[in-house]
């Protein structure tokens, strides 16, 4: 378990995330919370359901000869790193992203399968999160991408796709998944530059922990510096080791910038407002105005061993 999971403790300052879904589904998979098990149990087999509504369109995918795609976000971590633990956390939908030039195949692929008919009453692109086909696979809602979101980095997609690999599943089917860095750059990609912008749930953040736990941060930080994510992924290294006692990277992994705006806690995990120049950088220019609420405010001071997290302020920002 401890090669697959790194320790995660809370600070006490964040103790209530302790009763995060997430937070609780892996203490029962290291057989300290028992209670948990109906609602374990339960997620299981709603994402075995998923798996077996992905496997029919992949299936179909392979068949027709399209073959360069992969899973990701929860359907990627689904089928590695927690392969043996599908109850840790739900999956409202799939997501599969596709090479260039396969995406452009799909036209014809679902003319030729009405087995998988458009969600929306016609097969076209929408772009709250990116360029993709939507489509019902089973009875699942199916997102057939061609960039991760509506901000199209150059290169990046194909990289990506250079740097995939084969894997074969439980249940004998064979893969291509992407490795564990570009799988972490998909995850910021998402965060970051969703249409809600900015909102992090604690699992978002210990997901992308654990799996950060099994990549090369030295060759992901190269990769986030090539594409323009550097920042970002400070932001996110940043949260998360002020929500942890102690994380397993060192805290010379990340610089602490003022482009972060003001980070607020919440019940939920975090809210970021005002990050002006990070925004405008992955926007290429473009300013967004987020709203301001009562919330609370963290309060950190860095010591020479970490950084110390001083109180909690509320109030307006």
């Amino acid at each position: 378990m401890s090669d697959i999971f790194p320790e995660i403790v809370l600070r006490k300052e964040f103790a209530d995330f302790a009763e995060d879904p997430f937070v609780q589904a892996l203490e029962f998979v290291r057989g300290k919370n028992g209670g948990f098990k109906q609602k374990y149990a339960a997620t299981e087999a709603e994402n075995l359901l998923k798996y077996r509504d992905f496997r029919k369109i992949c299936d179909a995918l392979n068949a027709d000869g399209i073959t360069r795609f992969i899973p990701v976000k929860g359907m990627f971590v689904f089928n590695t790193i927690f392969a043996n633990y599908l109850g840790l956390r739900p999956m409202s939908d799939i997501d599969l992203l596709f090479a260039p030039e396969e995406h452009k195949k799909l036209k014809n692929f679902l003319a030729k399968h009405p087995e998988f008919p458009p969600a929306h009453g016609e097969h076209s692109f929408f772009e709250h999160s990116s360029e993709a086909f939507c489509v019902i696979s089973g009875k699942t809602l199916t997102e057939l991408h061609s960039q991760i979101t509506t901000v199209a980095i150059p290169g990046l997609i194909e990289e990506i796709f250079e740097n995939t690999e084969e894997t074969t599943d439980a249940s004998g089917m064979k893969m291509l998944v992407p490795k564990i860095e570009y799988a972490l750059i998909i995850m910021l990609m998402h965060d970051y530059t969703a249409a809600s912008l900015l909102n992090f749930s604690v699992r978002r953040l210990l997901e992308f922990y654990i799996v950060l736990s099994h990549a090369d941060m030295d060759k992901l930080k190269k990769i986030a510096a090539k594409f323009d994510f550097d920042r970002v992924l400070d932001m996110q290294l940043f949260m998360i080791c002020t929500m942890l006692e102690k994380a397993f990277f060192p805290r010379s992994s990340f610089k602490i910038r003022e482009e972060f705006g003001f980070i607020e806690k919440n019940r939920q995990g975090f809210h970021v407002k005002h990050p002006w120049k990070i925004h405008s950088k992955i926007f290429h220019g473009k300013s967004l105005l987020l709203g301001i609420k009562n919330s609370l405010g963290a309060v950190i001071r860095e010591t020479d061993t970490g950084m110390e997290f001083i109180k909690i302020v509320t109030g307006r920002k």
